[in-house]
């Protein structure tokens, strides 16, 4: 069997790479994988991603931009549209036998769409997860009624997936696959990535804000209150630029304005390299989802600003506020405190590793039927 894995963005490679070598691992006559691009992997402006994609030696059956005009909803829109226009021959042609989806991205769910048109059995990795600031939401949510197998990373979402309707033979809790090369310890050192990355020796917070793409906030707002909390609280600000979502292009241009009040700016890093800034790290400040899956592990506190994540599983790392500046320092102040630190469990709520291999054997334990592809609904 083919399985086609689609990615869009660093963050989500990161996350199929443990999938892709076990994947490797199977014999080829029983499973193959190969790489649709798209998405941010093809924007310069996000660091040119697609180089460490090539550089995994997977095939890439398709190389498929999606690069908003601008940074409205609107583009959003027009641009996924377009994807789903160039996606539907490569999946025609490929004719693999899986596609794998994960999360919550515009560029996932085109590809889920295409796949439902034309028959192709599709499996769904973090499905029925909360992020209720966001249109992720909503857009994960159409995913896992797309998809036929679901890999659900902690029970919760596992069961908010049958109470949405789908089968309960359908969905497996595997765990989340970026939790499986921090356990298996293969983290660069700390020290070496520092220098690398130039952040100086200084104590820092990285700063991740993501704009919120339901409601009326402010991004640009509430990011100058996060860094103004974060050189009030006495830490070095190491910032990386946000996704491409609407209101993303003003929160990267107010940061690369303010480049020089920062230690460093990145436009995105290889996942082995973003985990290490994470554990040098005092504290993370914004609101990335890997301050609620990969920091707990790391006993990396975390302040997460806004709506963005509400509704998701939390680890005990986690301090939640507004994006008011007063309540941002203040919630710095209570995460970095010794106490606080000296009660992380060290323990992520999203699994122990080995969810590699949870997710292909999902695959391999479903023959594609009828019985799978014909879905009801309850």
């Amino acid at each position: 069997m083919r399985a086609m894995i689609v990615t869009g963005t660093r963050a989500d490679f990161g996350l199929w790479k443990p999938v892709l070598a076990e994947i490797q691992r199977r014999p080829a006559d029983v499973l193959s994988a190969q790489l649709l691009v798209t998405g941010m992997h093809l924007d310069p402006r996000f660091g040119s991603t697609i180089a460490e994609v090539r550089a995994s030696g997977t095939e890439i059956v398709a190389e498929i931009p999606c690069i908003p005009d601008g940074d409205s909803r609107t583009d959003m829109v027009v641009s996924l549209a377009g994807v789903i226009r160039d996606m539907a021959p490569i999946l025609r042609n490929a004719t693999p036998d899986w596609l794998l989806l994960l999360g919550d991205r515009g560029e996932q769910l085109a590809a889920g769409l295409v796949a439902l048109h034309q028959g192709v059995a599709v499996a769904h990795v973090h499905g029925g997860e909360r992020s209720l600031g966001a249109v992720d939401d909503t857009i994960r949510d159409m995913i896992s009624r797309i998809a036929h197998v679901h890999c659900a990373a902690e029970p919760s979402a596992a069961d908010r997936l049958e109470r949405l309707g789908e089968a309960s033979w359908r969905i497996h809790v595997t765990g989340a696959p970026g939790l499986d090369d921090l356990i298996a310890g293969d983290t660069p050192h700390r020290a070496a990535v520092r220098r690398a990355l130039g952040v100086g020796d200084g104590p820092y917070a990285v700063v991740l804000y993501h704009p919120e793409t339901v409601g009326v906030t402010d991004p640009v707002a509430t990011l100058v209150a996060v860094l103004h909390a974060v050189r009030e609280s006495g830490l070095n600000a190491v910032a990386v630029l946000p996704n491409a979502d609407a209101g993303g292009r003003s929160i990267r241009d107010a940061l690369t304005s303010r480049a020089h009040e920062l230690t460093a700016v990145f436009a995105s890093s290889p996942r082995e390299e973003y985990m290490a800034l994470l554990s040098g790290a005092e504290v993370l400040v914004g609101n990335s989802s890997s301050g609620l899956i990969e920091a707990p592990h790391l006993r990396l506190p975390v302040v997460n600003v806004g709506d963005r994540q509400r509704g998701r599983l939390q680890g005990d790392n986690v301090v939640n506020v507004n994006g008011d500046k007063v309540a941002i320092r203040r919630a710095i102040s209570a995460a970095t405190s010794p106490s606080f630190r000296s009660g992380l469990s060290g323990i992520s709520p999203y699994g122990t590793g080995h969810a590699a291999i949870r997710i292909v054997d999902a695959l391999l334990a479903h023959p594609i039927d009828s019985r799978l592809l014909i879905k009801e609904v309850a």
